[in-house]
């Protein structure tokens, strides 16, 4: 069974996600795939793929002291963050979609949209949301 953990740039929302995502690799006996999507095709930075990159590796520390089985996985493959979580769920058969959420105001949803609405809307697979 494979929980994907999809991580934002916000340290606070990722480590609750990474905790809970924890907690329920432990209990059901799963493999965790934590994933950071960016855009791609001439719209990301170095920076940012940097910035993914410490994401990713921090997850990585955390999931090997506590002892889970686990993979880290970039995606720069020049779809939108959502549609490209939703795709890699699909594509490595994942249980389960574990996002971090936060409250928007209406006018930003119009305005930005939001990445896990999408992947909620979209997603074959069950969403568990952490606030």
């Amino acid at each position: 069974m494979v929980l994907l953990v999809a991580l934002d740039e916000r340290p606070d929302r990722s480590e609750r996600v990474i905790a809970f995502a924890i907690a329920e690799a432990k209990l059901r006996k799963d493999k965790v795939v934590f994933v950071h999507s960016l855009f791609g095709e001439g719209k990301t930075s170095p920076k940012e793929i940097e910035e993914g990159e410490k994401l990713l590796k921090w997850a990585e520390e955390i999931a090997r002291k506590e002892g889970v089985e686990f993979e880290t996985r970039l995606l720069v493959r020049g779809k939108e963050p959502a549609e490209d979580i939703v795709e890699f769920a699909d594509e490595i058969n994942a249980n389960m979609v574990i996002i971090g959420v936060r409250k928007r105001r209406p006018a930003g949803k119009i305005i930005f949209g939001s990445v896990a609405q999408d992947i909620i809307l979209h997603a074959s697979k069950p969403v568990v949301c952490v606030k």
